[in-house]
């Protein structure tokens, strides 16, 4: 399971929560973008080796962005 929590109005990350297997190998990512003051869309943009488990920072993107309609 992946959370990623950011502000609805500027689609800043503020934090990315993993449970699971695999988890201390995925956090990097969602920590790094936070690190650079990234946006919720960079995992939209970004393209992700499928099938890997790192293709589920795009799915949870998506389904952020779609619970803002």
């Amino acid at each position: 399971m992946l959370n990623l929590i950011f502000d609805r109005d500027t689609k800043k990350l503020l934090g990315v929560t993993i449970l699971g297997e695999g988890a201390s190998e995925l956090i990097h990512i969602g920590q790094a973008v936070m690190a650079h003051g990234g946006t919720i869309d960079y995992f939209i943009d970004t393209v992700f080796s499928y099938p890997t488990l790192a293709e589920c920072y795009k799915t949870a993107a998506f389904d952020g962005l779609n619970r803002l309609l």
